[in-house]
């Protein structure tokens, strides 16, 4: 708006007016008070305060008559319901476009900075070596070298063609220049690749714009190389000696080295000029960052193993502890520079210093400390205001209480100022308060040094005015802040879109700690609140702000979390101090007037901790699809079973009805049984599962053929028909925790420097709880272990029923249950079922280890808690109900909760139906006990016949594979398909030529095989595993299922051209139950048994007998 020279950008409340077009309003000629002549109808604003800062139209101000134009965008708001309380932020906003007058106004002053000479920059010592810092002198293609750059395909690649980007006349004035240039110096050359990457600009900071080619389905189809950065703590340490620094930067760093030969099509591009493939790397290619760091390790090798260089990607440090020796390093840096045409920024050099920031720290004589930067964003918090000003540091500051030594007597005075009943009234003792805490935060115990081990977590948070963001390390098992980060926006930012605001914080947080997230061994945790970056996970058109975001997002190995806004307290704190005077959600009452670009965005690895609920329900309510006849004539007839919710969406009960849609039916059951919250759980705790939440009829068969068709399930799980032992139940506790089993499982692949799985699972309840360990453990670490994970949460229990193992028989363990009153209980001699508790809760675990633990099975630590809840989340037999329904009274959140208003019951009747559960739990048990017993006793499975054609599982029990435990390696391989019968009870199955090459037996006895039963689902992927590696045996044997025992033989058949041998045969490894008759063909590989077996039994049939009778038949 343009008053007789006075400028400003106001926000407008759109309403009826009659025939004025704008009223100001007293609040704003108040604010101004500009002198008004009321008789000539004029204005002067001569008497505006010092914060308003609106330039007044002058002759020198170029942009005075420049007001929104054309495609710009605006930020409107309900006037109607805008309270008065909010009229405060109204005034602070100002008119959102893409192009404001603050942001020309900086591209113009910037245009105009005076830039530092070369001699002004460097000093005279280095003055010879001025072509290094030259810009023009990068003009050459890079030699061929052998760090180029590879790019090496996954199998599922396949060539994408992409559309040309609309170009602007400056950006196509700009693209000209780009392609003669780089022609010129042979950096791109034309291409005719199947491979056509988009190319556009984007505006950097100075105004100037940036070429970027969108590599996102490149990157996609990419393997990713890990090539380790240098640690940054190794890197420090060197440097505490040194009293000299000079820190330089390498000039467009990653297009100094060359693509290898016959890789260079695969990044070419496509724009309204022609198709090009680049001949060095560019920009946006996933693995550059490992690629480069491999180049400068490879050229500065000798002077970073003298001790006085060292390099993190493009950024080089020079440390010495004279000058004299300073200047001699550093110019061996340059030459090293120069002969590999490797070129400078000055303006980003720093020469000769004592003190220097490098990666994120202070470096200076005998010492390194921290950034001051790291913690400016706490030390410069404004002194609250008001109380919610108050409660948004104190609730910051709870973060970090557990580190605080007296936090509660240090925050009394703010505690006790956020009352309601106590009146505003900032003195001496809150500021103090106030002080100190902003002390403790930013200093030792609280703000840890970074490590080299432990995973990081970025937290950032975005608000209209600010970006907040937190980095945390996970070190000794707990979370400690690394540095915090708060900025201002400024106007041209103010105007993103929420979720652009979100992204940048994201990715001003990214850009800060660089030197600790680039190169990670696992992916780091980046944590936001805001649920619109779930459009993120697809890769569509992208605004050029966004696409330059994604570009620069290549170059790390992350998770994205979504975390509700309450949870976000850290970088959400950071993000909204005092200063913005705004309500308690950045857009509310507010219409965003956007385009619909944003839509269709970046593809990032998204886990959502809200969880696909909300999809899930919103496919359901617009679903199309028949309803079935059932619930129609329930719906028509008024039967209050199915009512419509006022989203339209059919409710049975707490159930959503799920329509005839195969396809979403499908994707629920998934959601309920593939997922890791579920774990894969049989066909009765899948449909608990499922059934807690959605219904429809047919669930339970839909459910059982889906389980039924799961491969995953069926290569992996024990099989647990056949012959047991006659079973003898525990007696039943009358309270959660008062008897508990323990067990080990493994030896497992270490993780984390753990190889064992401590198990404690409540006896009533079947609550488990997994505890890692080593082998090593001994009675005094057994009971720190039930300290730290039961006894802080259940107490003692009255009894431990263990097996007789060392760690239980001890004298220290014997003392410690004499000491706290706990009975112990060994098990039988050779009868383990008294522990039978625990070995099955081991049986589960393995079970879910073995489909998520990677293949070498050293990351099975990270799935401990998604295994524990898991497990307690699902209903078990015995109790009719879920471990975590048994203890807690409540079912817990697992990310696939249909989000509706519920009853909350009092906190009486909690108490009470939290007692009925566990009654009911005793009765239930008690009952089941008597099923199991009956059951168990008297269950022997039947033998399973074949024909040739059938697909089966084989079991692994005798195949030794090439991974590092059996403990965790699946269960069957397969499925292969049968070749024929051999015999009554053996199979001859086609298993894979390289099997036969390790000499393993293709006959198999049929209780070592299992049917394979085909996935009916379409969502079910055909679990195409790849045959396992197997290890030849060392004697040379073939690597069958082993003869324990050859029992007895027989001549089979009556005529002489039917009659044949066959030998009773007992497997090694299984009970006489499936011992099995074989014929003489099937045992060629075992001659040692046989001939045992007629050593000892001379009289009984064999070949030579059966040749006899033929003769005599004849």
């Amino acid at each position: 708006m343009t008053v007789q020279g006075h400028q400003e950008h106001i926000p407008l409340a759109v309403a009826q007016l009659g025939s004025n077009a704008l009223f100001l309003g007293h609040d704003w000629l108040r604010y101004h008070n500009p002198e008004v002549d009321w008789r000539l109808g004029t204005i002067n604003f001569t008497r505006c305060p010092s914060e308003c800062g609106t330039p007044h139209k002058s002759e020198d101000d170029p942009f005075a008559d420049e007001g929104l134009e054309p495609g710009d965008r605006i930020f409107a708001f309900n006037f109607e319901s805008y309270s008065e309380d909010k009229m405060e932020y109204a005034r602070a906003m100002h008119a959102r476009a893409f192009q404001t007058h603050a942001s020309k106004i900086a591209e113009q002053q910037a245009a105009q900075r005076k830039e530092q000479t070369f001699a002004e920059r460097v000093p005279a010592a280095y003055h010879d070596y001025k072509d290094v810092f030259d810009k023009d002198e990068f003009d050459k293609l890079p030699e061929s070298r052998p760090w180029d750059h590879a790019i090496e395909l996954n199998k599922e690649f396949k060539p994408v063609d992409s559309k040309v980007y609309p170009l602007s006349r400056e950006e196509q004035a700009q693209l000209d220049i780009f392609l003669e240039e780089n022609l010129k110096s042979g950096r791109i050359r034309p291409s005719k690749s199947p491979m056509a990457s988009p190319f556009f600009f984007i505006k950097k900071k100075d105004g100037t714009l940036r070429p970027v080619q969108d590599y996102r389905k490149l990157n996609e189809m990419t393997i990713k190389n890990r090539y380790p950065l240098p640690l940054i703590q190794e890197l420090l340490d060197k440097l505490k000696g040194a009293s000299y620094f000079t820190k330089l930067d390498v000039r467009w760093g990653y297009n100094n080295v060359r693509i290898k030969e016959g890789d260079e099509w695969k990044a070419a591009f496509k724009t309204n000029r022609g198709h090009f493939e680049p001949m060095v790397m560019f920009f946006g290619l996933t693995n550059s960052p490992a690629t480069f760091q491999a180049m400068m390790n490879s050229l500065f090798g000798d002077l970073i193993a003298s001790g006085r260089v060292v390099i993190y990607l493009d950024d080089i440090l020079i440390f010495t502890e004279t000058l004299e020796e300073h200047r001699q390093v550093v110019r061996q840096v340059l030459e090293v520079l120069r002969k590999n045409h490797l070129y400078l920024k000055p303006e980003k050099c720093e020469f000769e210093q004592r003190s220097i920031e490098y990666l994120g720290m202070i470096v200076e004589e005998g010492k390194v400390r921290m950034d001051p930067a790291k913690v400016a964003a706490i030390r410069e918090w404004p002194t609250p205001t008001k109380k919610r000003d108050l409660q948004s540091f104190i609730g910051f500051c709870n973060f970090y209480r557990r580190f605080i030594e007296d936090f509660s007597k240090i925050a009394r005075p703010l505690h006790d100022l956020t009352k309601n009943d106590v009146p505003w009234r900032w003195g001496e003792d809150q500021q103090k308060a106030f002080d100190a805490l902003k002390e403790k935060i930013t200093s030792e115990p609280v703000l840890a040094l970074p490590r080299d081990e432990g995973q990081f977590r970025v937290e950032a948070d975005a608000s209209d005015y600010a970006v907040g963001a937190v980095l945390s390390q996970e070190q000794d098992g707990k979370w400690r802040p690394i540095a915090f980060l708060s900025k201002s926006l400024n106007e041209t930012e103010r105007n993103y879109e929420i979720y652009d605001k979100e992204m940048m914080a994201i990715m001003i947080a990214l850009e800060e700690w660089r030197q600790y997230l680039l190169g990670t061994a696992e992916p780091f945790e980046i944590w936001t609140d805001h649920q619109n970056l779930t459009y993120f996970r697809e890769a569509r058109k992208l605004n050029r702000r966004q696409a330059r975001w994604f570009t620069e997002l290549q170059d790390y190995h992350f998770t994205l979390f979504h975390k509700p806004g309450k949870t976000m307290g850290k970088p959400d704190a950071l993000s909204r101090d005092s200063v913005e005077h705004m309500g308690k959600n950045d857009n509310e009452n507010v219409i965003l007037l956007k385009p619909e670009v944003f839509a269709e965005s970046l593809r990032l690895t998204m886990v959502d901790i809200e969880g696909p609920d909300a999809t899930l329900y919103k496919r359901i309510m617009d679903n199309k699809a028949e309803i079935d006849a059932e619930v129609q004539k329930g719906l028509e007839s008024g039967d209050e079973r199915w009512i419509r919710n006022e989203d339209g969406v059919i409710i049975d009960g707490n159930r959503l009805y799920v329509p005839r849609d195969e396809d979403l039916r499908a994707d629920i059951l998934y959601a309920h049984h593939d997922t890791q919250a579920a774990g894969h759980p049989g066909q009765e705790k899948t449909y608990e599962l499922v059934a807690r939440e959605y219904t429809w009829p047919g669930i339970r068969r839909d459910v059982r053929k889906y389980v039924a068709g799961c491969q995953t399930c069926q290569r992996v799980k024990i099989d647990r028909s056949g012959r047991h032992a006659p079973l003898h139940p525990q007696e039943v506790p009358s309270s959660a925790f008062e008897h508990v089993a323990i067990d080990f499982v493994g030896p497992l692949p270490k993780s984390e420097g753990m190889n064992m799985i401590c198990v404690f699972t409540c006896i009533l309840t079947k609550y488990v709880i997994y505890a890692p360990c080593t082998d090593e453990v001994d009675s005094p670490g057994l009971a720190r272990l039930f300290h730290d994970h039961v006894y802080r949460d259940h107490g003692l229990p009255r009894k431990v029923i263990s097996d007789r193992g060392p760690q239980f028989v001890s004298k220290f363990t014997k003392a410690l249950y004499q000491l706290e009153g706990v009975k112990g209980n060994p098990s039988t001699a050779y009868h383990p079922q008294t522990d039978g508790q625990a070995e099955r809760q081991n049986q589960e675990l393995e079970t879910f280890l073995r489909i998520w633990v990677s293949y070498h099975m050293d990351n099975w630590t990270r799935w401990l808690a998604s295994a524990q809840f898991r497990y307690n989340n699902l209903v078990h037999s015995a109790t009719g109900t879920s471990p975590f329904r048994a203890v807690r009274g409540r079912d817990p959140y697992s990310g696939y909760n249909p989000q509706r208003i519920v009853n909350v019951p009092g906190a009486m009747d909690f108490a009470e139906q939290r007692h009925q559960i566990l009654e009911e739990v005793q009765s239930a048990l008690r009952e089941a006990k008597k099923r199991m017993k009956e059951y168990y006793d008297r269950h022997v499975r039947g033998l399973r016949s074949y024909k040739a054609g059938d697909m089966v599982w084989i079991s692994a029990k005798n195949i030794t594979s090439a991974r590092p435990t059996d403990k965790l390696e699946h269960q069957r391989y397969g499925p292969f398909k049968i070749i024929k019968p051999i015999g009554a009870s053996a199979y001859k199955v086609a298993i894979p030529q390289k099997w036969k090459s390790k000499r393993v037996h293709d006959v198999f006895n049929e209780s070592l095989l299992k049917p394979y039963v085909a996935p009916y689902f379409k969502n079910q992927v055909i679990d195409d595993q790849p045959e396992p590696e197997i290890i030849q045996r060392d004697d040379g044997a073939e690597m069958e299922y082993e003869i324990e025992e050859i029992l007895d033989s027989r001549i089979k058949g009556r005529k002489p051209h039917t009659k044949r041998v066959e030998y009773l045969v007992k497997w090694k490894g299984y009970g006489l139950e499936h011992a099995s008759w074989e014929p003489v063909e099937g045992l060629d590989g075992a001659p040692k048994a046989l001939a045992k077996f007629h050593k000892r039994y001379p009289a009984k049939p064999n070949t030579k007998s059966l040749r006899t009778v033929i003769l005599e038949g004849g």
